[in-house]
């Protein structure tokens, strides 16, 4: 019964997802002409960037204050974790947050949109985080390797 709940917010989410894209692509649309001089090294940032900054909502412990409305603590094998909340309109919000390709959906279209109306900052800011989600992967490498 709660799952069902779920579904419906998050159809419900889904729904305002496609409308906000569907209203900024119509009523902006003659801004779009600006991604299509992204090249390959753009293209890269910008996905390594929309992967950092999910990795970062979703996981991190700076975004905690962040998650705490959308999640329940308990306790797990002598830890605590977070759990998103079990129904409502916060546990559809927490499932999505703890779902990093959920997350990073909203973000990649957030960072387009900044990246049409404000393509040099949000470049930069992108590097900062692509360049931050390459550490995470070689460390991640690393810690294999090591293993």
């Amino acid at each position: 019964m709660k799952q069902k709940r779920i579904f419906k917010w998050l159809t419900l989410d889904m729904i305002i997802f496609l409308v906000a894209n569907i209203f900024l692509i119509s009523y902006f649309g003659d801004r779009l002409s600006i991604l299509g001089d992204i090249g390959y090294f753009k293209l890269l940032v910008l996905g390594l960037a929309a992967y950092r900054a999910a990795n970062i909502l979703s996981n991190e412990s700076v975004t905690k204050p962040l998650r705490a409305p959308f999640v329940d603590e308990a306790q797990k094998d002598g830890k605590i974790i977070e759990e998103p909340k079990k129904s409502g309109f916060l546990g559809a919000i927490g499932n999505l947050i703890y779902c990093s390709s959920c997350t990073g959906v909203w973000l990649s279209a957030a960072l387009i949109y900044f990246y049409i109306f404000y393509p040099e900052p949000t470049f930069l800011v992108a590097l900062f985080l692509a360049l931050s989600a390459i550490e995470r992967i070689l460390a991640a490498i690393v810690g294999r390797i090591k293993a």
